[in-house]
C-alpha cells in the first residue's frame, strides 16, 4: 500500500493528542477537576466532529505514515471509542464518589487510553498494533487503581497489570514469529505477496509454526477482550475499578479489541480463493473458525452461568460482559463479511445498552452507596425514568425485540446457521434463556420487592444524569426498529473495506 502523507487524514488523533496534553496542563495550572473533566470533554467533542467529517469521505488508498489506516472500518471504530469516553466522562462528572475523591489527572490518562484504542483499531502493522494496545493497557492499569487508598481497587489494578504483562508478552512472541517467518510486519503486505504461502505448501511441518504464531496473538487479543480461558481478571477488575472506568473497559477497550483482532484475521486468512496458492490459506482460515465456534460456545456458557451466582450489579455485569464476548464471537466464527457485519452491527447495539446499564448503576449508586443488586430494593418505583430506561437496557441485553439486542442477535444467530453453525445457534440460544434468570432478578429488586423493604426511601436526583440515560434507551430502541435496521447495510460497506485491498 502506498503511504499518505497528508496529515489531513490523521486530525483526530492529532486533535486528541493536543487536548491530551493541554488537559495535563490545565490540571497543573488549576488544580480542579471539574475544569479539566469539561475541557476533556471540548476534547472529545471535537475529535468527534472531525471523525463524523473523515467518515463522509473516501480516502486514498494507503496508509499516513505506513502503518496507521483511514478506511471507514478505522473511522467507526475511533466514533466507537469516542463517543464511549464522552459517556465516561460525563459519568465521572457526575458521579458522587468520582466527584469526592476529585480525579483530574485521571482525565490525561483516559484521553491517553482513547489515543491508544484509536491506533490499536486502525493498523495492519503489527508493531503499531501492539504499541497501540500497550498504550491502551498500561493507561486502563492506571485507570483502574484510581481510589486511592482503596484496598480493592488496589487489588484489581495488582491482578489487571499481572495478567496484562502475561498476555502482552505472549502475543508479543507470536508476532516476533510471524516476522521470522516472512521477513514482515505488516499485515497486508503478508497477505498481498502470499510470503506465507511456502509455509502451508510445507504441509504439517510449516502449519506448525504459523499455529504457534496465530495462537499467542490470538491469545493476546482473547485477554482484552475477556475470551474464556483469559477471562480471570474481568470480574475482580470490573468490580474494584472506579465505575466510569469499568464503564470504559466494558465497552470501548472490548471494542477496539475485537477491531484488532478482525483486521488481524481478515488481512491474514480472507484472501481471495481464485488466486493460486491461496487455497490452503483459506482452508486454514475455517479452521481458525472452528476454533473460535468453540470457544464462543465456551465463553457465553462459563459467563452466564457464572452471572447466575452474583449479587454484586458490576460483578454480575463483568460475567455478563464475559458472555457476551462469546456472542460476538459467532460472527468472527464465520469467516466472511457477513459474520463480520453481524459483529459491527451488535458492537454498536451493545454500546448503547452496556453504557445505559452501568449508568443506571452509578445512579443508583450516588444514593446507596453501594453496588449490591439488594441495595435496589424499591428504588424503581422511587425513580420512575431511570428505572424504565434500566429495564429498557436489561431487555436488549437478554436479546428481546424491540431493543437493538434483539437485532443485533438475530443477526448474529443467522450468520451463524448460514454458515453451518447450527449448534452454535441452539447452544447461544440456550445461553440466551439462562440470562433471563439474572438480569431479571434485577428488576425484581427494583419493582417486585416491597418498596419500604429498601433502606433508602428518597432517590438523590441528578437530571442531567437521567437524560443520558433517556439518551441512551432512545439508542437501544431505534436500533431494534426500523430506521436503525436499515443502517445495517451500511455496516456491511464498511466490513467490506477489510477484504478490499
Amino acid at each position: 500500500m502506498p503511504d499518505i502523507t497528508n496529515p489531513f487524514w490523521i486530525r483526530p488523533e492529532l486533535c486528541l493528542t493536543a487536548f491530551a496534553c493541554a488537559a495535563l496542563l490545565v490540571d497543573l495550572l488549576f488544580r480542579e477537576s471539574v475544569l479539566v473533566g469539561a475541557f476533556s470533554l471540548m476534547g472529545l467533542l471535537a475529535t468527534g466532529y472531525f471523525l463524523l467529517q473523515q467518515y463522509g469521505q473516501t480516502p486514498p488508498p494507503g496508509h499516513v505514515l505506513g502503518c496507521v489506516a483511514v478506511d471507514r472500518f478505522a473511522t467507526l471504530f475511533k466514533l466507537f471509542a469516542v463517543g464511549s469516553l464522552i459517556f465516561v466522562v460525563l459519568f465521572t462528572l457526575l458521579g458522587k464518589r468520582t466527584r469526592r475523591e476529585g480525579f483530574s489527572e485521571f482525565y490525561f490518562i483516559l484521553l491517553c487510553a482513547g489515543l491508544g484504542a484509536f491506533f490499536l483499531a486502525s493498523t495492519y502493522h503489527l508493531l503499531m498494533m501492539f504499541l497501540g494496545l500497550e498504550l491502551l493497557s498500561i493507561s486502563s492499569y492506571v485507570l483502574t487503581g484510581y481510589y486511592k487508598g482503596n484496598r480493592r481497587s488496589g487489588e484489581a489494578a495488582l491482578k489487571y497489570v499481572i495478567f496484562g504483562a502475561v498476555a502482552s508478552g505472549v502475543m508479543l512472541y507470536g508476532f516476533t514469529l510471524i516476522y521470522g517467518l516472512t521477513g514482515s510486519l505488516d499485515l497486508l503486505e503478508i497477505s498481498e505477496k502470499q510470503l506465507l504461502r511456502a509455509q502451508f505448501e510445507a504441509g504439517p511441518s510449516g502449519y506448525v509454526p504459523i499455529s504457534i504464531a496465530v495462537a499467542m496473538c490470538f491469545a493476546g487479543f482473547a485477554y482484552k477482550i475477556s475470551i474464556a480461558p483469559f477471562h480471570f481478571w474481568t470480574p475482580d477488575v470490573y468490580e474494584g475499578a472506579p465505575t466510569p472506568v469499568t464503564t470504559f473497559l466494558a465497552v470501548a477497550s472490548k471494542g477496539s479489541g475485537f477491531a484488532a483482532m478482525l483486521r488481524f484475521l481478515s488481512a491474514g486468512f480472507l484472501v481471495d480463493p481464485n488466486l493460486p496458492g491461496n487455497e490452503a490459506m483459506m482452508g486454514y482460515g475455517v479452521k481458525i473458525g472452528h476454533l473460535v465456534a468453540l470457544l464462543a460456545a465456551v465463553t457465553m456458557t462459563l459467563g452466564n452461568l457464572a452471572a447466575l451466582q452474583q449479587t454484586n450489579l458490576k460483578r454480575m455485569l463483568a460475567y455478563s460482559s464475559i458472555a457476551h464476548a462469546g456472542y460476538i464471537l459467532m460472527g468472527v466464527a464465520t469467516m466472511n463479511d457477513e459474520g463480520f457485519k453481524s459483529v459491527l452491527f451488535y458492537l454498536v447495539a451493545y454500546y448503547f445498552m452496556n453504557l445505559g446499564a452501568f449508568g443506571a448503576v452509578i445512579y443508583f449508586a450516588n444514593t446507596t452507596s453501594g453496588e449490591e443488586i439488594d441495595d435496589l430494593r424499591g428504588l424503581g418505583w422511587r425513580a420512575p425514568v431511570v428505572g424504565v430506561t434500566f429495564i429498557i437496557f436489561l431487555v436488549a441485553l437478554v436479546g428481546l425485540p424491540p431493543t437493538s439486542g434483539f437485532v443485533g442477535k438475530y443477526n448474529l444467530f443467522v450468520a451463524a446457521i448460514r454458515n453451518g453453525y447450527q449448534w452454535l445457534a441452539v447452544v447461544a440460544g440456550l445461553n440466551t434463556a439462562i440470562s433471563l434468570f439474572y438480569y431479571f432478578r434485577i428488576a425484581k429488586a427494583m419493582y417486585l420487592r416491597d418498596p419500604d423493604e429498601g433502606r433508602f426511601k428518597t432517590v438523590t436526583p441528578s437530571p442531567m444524569l437521567a437524560g443520558l440515560l433517556v439518551l441512551l434507551a432512545f439508542g437501544t430502541l431505534w436500533f431494534g426498529i426500523g430506521p436503525g435496521v436499515a443502517q445495517l447495510q451500511d455496516y456491511a460497506a464498511v466490513s467490506q473495506t477489510l477484504t478490499t485491498r
